[in-house]
């Protein structure tokens, strides 16, 4: 049964990876749904990082618990930044407003749109995993937390870069 699932969620195409990562995401269907898809996906986005950033925090409090204060300020920099992030994603313009309204774009550009923003979300989850190998450092005796931090770091800014990236990707659409 395990390898019928597999198989069906291989042939899942970015769309449908998309609607199954993000609770009450419907796709892009109509012109009419697309403002409402894309504020729903930030709004999933910004929630990550914000659930992300308090696991920072709470790692930053188990530093500070342990003795270890020398990092409080990188966590503080990278908390910063998860802010920064956040900020971007929840309010930036709609970006699939205007690729309805007067432009016919076709199902490839489109499939490029979902593949770039289920990388997106991918992107969140890799913050996510950073942050969860930072906690796992700070429970361990000869864990290096600071390459940790580093780590969770990369991360951040991989995802800031990729808000970039997703404007730019608008923008050729339009």
């Amino acid at each position: 049964m395990d390898h019928l699932r597999e198989k069906i969620l291989d042939g899942e195409n970015a769309l449908e990876k998309l609607m199954r990562k993000i609770p009450g995401f419907e796709g892009y269907k109509s012109r009419e749904q697309s403002r409402n898809a894309d504020q729903l996906q930030r709004k999933f986005m910004a929630r990550s990082i914000g659930e992300a950033k308090s696991r920072l925090g709470d790692a930053g409090q188990e530093m500070m618990r342990s003795g270890n204060i020398m990092l409080i300020g990188e966590v503080d920099r990278v908390s910063k930044l998860l802010d920064k992030v956040a900020d971007r994603i929840e309010h930036a313009e709609y970006g699939y407003s205007s690729l309805f309204a007067s432009v016919k774009i076709d199902t490839q550009e489109l499939d490029q749109i979902y593949e770039y923003d289920l990388t997106m979300v991918n992107s969140i989850e890799s913050i996510s995993e950073a942050i969860l190998g930072l906690e796992g450092s700070l429970d361990m005796e000869e864990g290096n937390p600071k390459a940790r931090l580093r780590d969770v770091e990369k991360a951040v800014k991989n995802l800031d870069r990729m808000i970039d990236g997703r404007q730019k990707l608008l923008k050729g659409v339009e």
